[in-house]
């Protein structure tokens, strides 16, 4: 009799624990020799396909889980394979249809539908799905901690997506997530998400400090588990702008060890932006690197946002490394891809080394380029040509990507620079009016329109209305909020007709008396109405600087080089030409000087001269005395 029969396999089936340290390789083996005997052993299949599934060999399991035998069942493990080989659209329609049917294994299967949504950024439905398995209790040792550690991490990248988690906008960590490495880097991502890199900083401290004191892991497994902790500490210390310790931190990272290929892409992108800040930096070397990744798998197990940056960022090495018609292509071909990437269009129009207004004008409706145009004109002083740039953008975008948040605070940054402050209060009714209708409001850009409501010199009823409106919103999101709370006390109708406000909102915000109790009235009023200090003029300042005050400073001007023991020229205020001393240049002066034209020996001789005659009131006049003895012009006699 054989030493491996079904029975035997059942036997050794029995002898293994779902937490025990069990020899997979045995089991396999022992399935195999079954199988040689009946190869259509249903238990023995699915006990190899475990076996495999347990050996990390995914490929020659689901082999085995797609022959007829197994038809209909194994369900569980062949979703999970096909999550395993990157197959998620699979594997998340297997796991809804087979958690639809029921039965012992539907837990696992949501848990399967769960990671596949993850995987495939449907962070949504991944919340949802965790939602619902940890309100119907926990059923496997662990099960609460790997829940704790995957509701986490789909909070973290609902902040990425969307601004906000399942959670609510709580900004605070619970204690207990600082407890464990998972939880902590998962927390610490999530301050990443909001822009707390501060906070982030301080988690992914405590991380890397769990990290290593990881037990039944050896130096090198901890150094693994670690890496990622690293990687993030780099890009945080790089957005705060501490380019020095984030390049530390990379070089501490040892980013060519890196075993995990998805990590090791993200790291070098990193290092990358981190060593551009450099004065030695190449962009040439930088390039190779960035090429050698590109071959690589890890693009397919990238987030669909990772993905995009570092299309774009290879584009842009392209084009640093002036290989322009190399990020040229590159960049459209990232644009159909990704076809609402504005960033990529910028890159485009500086591979194209044409006008911007050109290309603005074949593509009205680009984002990148008009705001392009919108950065070059601030430049250039033009503020009214940046505004008519993002102006036209918005009209020309569809209407999902009409009042994008940045978009909207930059043309009112615009229009405030220009003191338009009408533009101002338009722009943002409209933006509000479109976000408050929103499934996921914009919650700062709501803070600004009701702000601008209550800040208009001449409020209607209608901007009361308006800004009650958002007011209310914003209160049923956060209503612990201090500004939500003033304001909508702020907009409620003083008319008889209206209800009073709230009595408990009221008793939100600090009482009026303790705002003004320090205040010494008596002492304003002897100060008298507060005004801004005259500015001084330069002769007041140099005044305040001598110490002398009410009497005016005279600068005196010094001659050049003026020599005190000479004595001056007492003719130094006549014209030159009357001096005594004027010698004329040329023929022409010389006669006139001392004589008037005249001959030598002669009264009055030449053409005529000048004569001054007294008057009898007094005062002397010059007279233009004419010679009557002027000879005349012979005639030159003809030939007759």
């Amino acid at each position: 009799m054989s030493q491996y029969t079904p029975a035997t396999l059942e036997s050794l089936l029995s002898t293994l624990s779902i937490t025990g340290d069990a020899d997979h390789a045995s089991v396999l083996k022992h399935a195999n020799n079954v199988l040689k005997s009946e190869k259509s052993h249903k238990r023995a299949l699915h006990t190899k396909a475990v076996a495999l599934i347990n050996l990390d060999r995914y490929e020659d399991a689901f082999s085995v889980l797609s022959v007829p035998e197994l038809a209909g069942e194994a369900v569980l493990e062949r979703a999970y394979c096909l999550y395993k080989l990157g197959r998620l659209e699979d594997a998340l329609a297997a796991a809804v249809e087979g958690a639809r049917s029921g039965g012992r294994d539907e837990r696992g299967l949501r848990h399967v539908e769960a990671q596949a949504a993850y995987r495939l950024e449907k962070f949504d439905q991944a919340a949802g799905i965790y939602a619902g398995l940890s309100r119907g209790g926990y059923q496997a040792e662990n099960e609460d901690y790997d829940m704790r550690v995957n509701i986490s991490a789909t909070n973290a990248q609902l902040i990425w997506a969307n601004g906000s988690a399942t959670a609510g906008g709580d900004n605070k960590v619970d204690r207990s997530a600082l407890d464990a490495f998972e939880t902590a880097f998962n927390s610490a991502c999530g301050a990443v998400a909001r822009c707390a890199f501060g906070q982030a900083l301080v988690l992914l401290k405590r991380a890397r400090e769990l990290g290593l004191l990881l037990e039944d892991l050896s130096e090198e497994e901890r150094k693994v588990e670690v890496a990622p902790v690293l990687a993030q500490e780099a890009y945080v210390l790089a957005k705060m702008g501490r380019w020095e310790e984030a390049l530390e931190r990379s070089k501490e990272l040892d980013v060519p060890s890196i075993t995990d290929t998805s990590l090791k892409v993200v790291a070098t992108n990193n290092e990358i932006a981190i060593t551009s800040r450099l004065p030695d930096y190449n962009p040439h070397l930088s390039l190779i690197a960035s090429a050698e990744l590109a071959t690589t798998s890890a693009s397919s197990k990238a987030f669909l946002f990772q993905s995009r940056i570092l299309d774009r960022n290879h584009a842009v090495l392209e084009l640093e490394a002036g290989k322009t018609q190399a990020s040229k292509k590159q960049a459209l071909a990232h644009l159909k891809n990704y076809p609402h990437d504005n960033e990529a269009s910028v890159i485009l129009a500086a591979a194209r080394e044409g006008k911007v207004e050109k290309l603005v004008k074949k593509s009205p409706g680009d984002l990148g380029l008009s705001l392009t145009l919108a950065q070059l004109c601030m430049r250039s002083g033009n503020i009214t040509g940046a505004i008519a740039a993002v102006e036209n953008v918005i009209s020309a975008a569809a209407e999902d990507q009409k009042y994008l948040p940045g978009v909207i605070g930059l043309l009112v940054g615009l229009y405030q620079h220009q003191g338009r402050c009408q533009h101002v209060r338009d722009i943002l009714s409209k933006a509000s009016e479109h976000w408050k209708n929103s499934p996921t409001p914009n919650h700062p850009l709501l803070r600004a329109s009701a702000k601008a409501h209550l800040d208009n010199p001449t409020s209607t009823d209608i901007d009361l209305h308006s800004a009650h409106s958002i007011f209310t919103i914003l209160l049923n999101h956060s209503p612990s909020d201090p500004f939500a709370t003033a304001g909508l006390l702020a907009s409620t109708p003083s008319s008889s007709a209206s209800s009073p406000p709230p009595q408990h909102l009221q008793q939100k915000l600090t009482p009026l008396e303790k705002l003004i109790s320090t205040i010494d009235v008596a002492a304003l009023e002897a100060a008298g109405v507060a005004q801004p200090p005259p500015r001084k003029r330069p002769t007041e300042e140099a005044e305040g600087l001598s110490g002398k005050v009410g009497v005016k400073v005279v600068y005196k001007k010094k001659a050049h080089k003026f020599d005190t023991s000479k004595t001056p020229d007492p003719e130094r205020w006549l014209p030159l030409w009357d001096r005594s001393g004027y010698k004329p240049k040329g023929k022409k002066g010389r006669g006139r000087v001392g004589g008037g034209g005249a001959t030598q020996g002669g009264g009055g001789g030449g053409t005529g001269g000048e004569e001054s005659m007294e008057l009898a009131g007094g005062g002397r006049v010059d007279v233009l005395k004419v010679n009557a003895n002027k000879a005349k012009k012979k005639k030159k006699g003809g030939k007759r």
